[in-house]
């Protein structure tokens, strides 16, 4: 009964609010168009702003993929064996940009607070390498567990990121 009276009161409200200032319609075609929506914009005007903001987003996107990369990560993961609980434990990783542009790491982020990776701020030059610095802290609720983390590395390659992997049997 109460959700009724709730659905009646919404629709009620639903009515009042869309006052004749609000909607006019179109006799020539039926058509309802709100004066809210397109303001004082004709609907040139409109198709005319969509197709601009359809041009730039093709422009952007031909960008992207022009100065896209690609990289390689080594080791694509790394077990570091048996691990004294809530002792960091850090390995560093090494990306190669093995394309033919600048490669731009834009984030690295681990799976959970208790990995924090540390990315490559600078671009790497085609050819050249740099490091991700992944550090590991257990928490005293992963005594005794067997413990694996991603860490995603975002950057201008296809896909637009690749995965690392960290491993780690946490003592008692």
């Amino acid at each position: 009964m109460k959700k009724t009276i709730f659905t009646l009161a919404a629709f009620s409200l639903l009515l009042v609010g869309c006052g004749e200032e609000n909607v006019k319609l179109n006799p020539a075609n039926d058509n309802a168009s709100s004066n809210l929506a397109a303001g004082s914009q004709s609907e040139e005007e409109l198709r005319a702003a969509a197709e601009k903001r359809k041009e730039e987003q093709r422009k952007k996107e031909e960008e992207k993929l022009a100065n896209q990369t690609t990289m390689e990560i080594s080791p694509k993961e790394f077990d570091f064996g048996t691990i004294a609980k809530e002792t960091p434990v850090s390995k560093t990783f090494t990306i190669t940009n093995t394309g033919d542009k600048p490669l731009v790491i834009n984030d690295a982020k681990a799976s959970c607070g208790c990995t924090v990776p540390k990315k490559p701020e600078e671009p790497i030059a085609p050819g050249d390498s740099g490091e991700l610095e992944v550090t590991f802290t257990s928490n005293k609720g992963q005594a005794g567990q067997n413990i694996s983390k991603n860490v995603t590395v975002s950057a201008n390659v296809p896909n637009g990121s690749q995965i690392v992997k960290i491993k780690a049997q946490v003592e008692e």
